[in-house]
């Protein structure tokens, strides 16, 4: 009977070895997986569908804001005097947004609520403008006063809650693309980035340019180990987001390999389809096949992206 006892002891404790290197096992993994430096992203195909419908509506509110015709740079003071009332402010305020005059545009979006305040469609205006401006804050206050004021069950209540959860989601994500920076930039590593250039143009070819700088104590490093891998992203006629053709990465003088070589500069052509606009990009830099630094812009393109094992 004792010898049946030791038995059923000793059993017990090898499953429970056994359960313990289980779950050892998986933290390593999981522990990997958060420390791996060789990961690169990747579109998610699924996620940039759900995105496109919920962007679709924001399209479909700005359709039902009015754009006047004719190509007139028109300045705050001649848009008050050709169009006192509210809802003509808003109408030229959406024409200088579509032209990209942003500020002109929230100058007399603001004039328009002040003449007009319970107007639902100039404080949708309002609240997109912000959000054009990648103004989160101020576009989810917006929205949340469109909430507060706005009918139970109407359209403008439906579009405000669809928008402020989106808002919600991108102030998020943009507070994961600091934390990950600042993990980035509390590290070990040995080249970082220091400032970037950005295209101003849709629709068209044109470069971003990305300065980058060898880290303090780095040594001399080796150029064939430095790695730039870019994915450019365009929003297509059907609202999808979806990769860019994009060039090689083009060193200006070659990658920093150390601290007395200030700041290098690497940049990528991007050419979107006809038809489709800029959308932003995913940078990343890698050296001796690891992780640098990053640059996902705008952040809201985290939504959309998955971390995969570099090819």
């Amino acid at each position: 009977m004792a010898d049946k006892k030791s038995g059923t002891w000793v059993w017990a404790a090898a499953v429970l070895v056994v359960i313990q290197l289980v779950v050892l096992v998986g933290l390593l993994k999981l522990r990997q997986h958060d420390t791996d430096k060789s990961r690169e992203w990747s579109l998610d195909p699924k996620a940039a569908a759900e995105e496109a419908a919920r962007e679709k509506e924001s399209r479909e509110a700005l359709g039902n804001l009015p754009l006047p015709g004719g190509n007139i740079r028109l300045t705050v003071s001649a848009a008050q005097a050709a169009a006192p009332q509210g809802e003509d402010l808003l109408d030229q305020a959406r024409e200088l947004q579509n032209r990209g005059q942003l500020d002109l545009a929230e100058k007399l979006l603001v004039q328009a609520q002040a003449k007009e305040p319970n107007n639902s469609r100039i404080r949708v205006a309002s609240a997109l403008l912000a959000e054009s401006r990648q103004n989160s804050a101020a576009a989810l206050q917006c929205w949340r006063e469109l909430i507060r004021a706005s009918e139970p069950g109407g359209t403008v209540r439906r579009l405000a809650l669809a928008r402020s959860h989106i808002v919600e989601e991108r102030i998020r994500l943009e507070q994961v693309a600091r934390q990950r920076e600042e993990n980035l930039a509390k590290s070990p590593r040995k080249l970082a980035l220091a400032g970037v250039a950005e295209p101003t143009g849709e629709g068209e070819s044109s470069r971003v340019i990305w300065k980058v700088r060898a880290v303090s104590g780095s040594g001399s490093l080796d150029p064939r180990k430095v790695i730039v891998s870019v994915s450019f992203f365009e929003r297509g006629p059907d609202g999808v987001l979806k990769k860019s053709e994009a060039g090689l990465p083009h060193w200006e003088k070659g990658p920093p390999l150390a601290e007395r070589d200030g700041v290098r500069n690497v940049s990528v052509e991007t050419r979107p389809g006809v038809g489709s606009k800029y959308a932003g990009y995913s940078w990343q830099l890698f050296y001796d096949g690891e992780l640098q630094d990053e640059r996902v812009q705008p952040a809201s393109l985290r939504g959309v992206l998955r971390e995969i094992p570099r090819s």
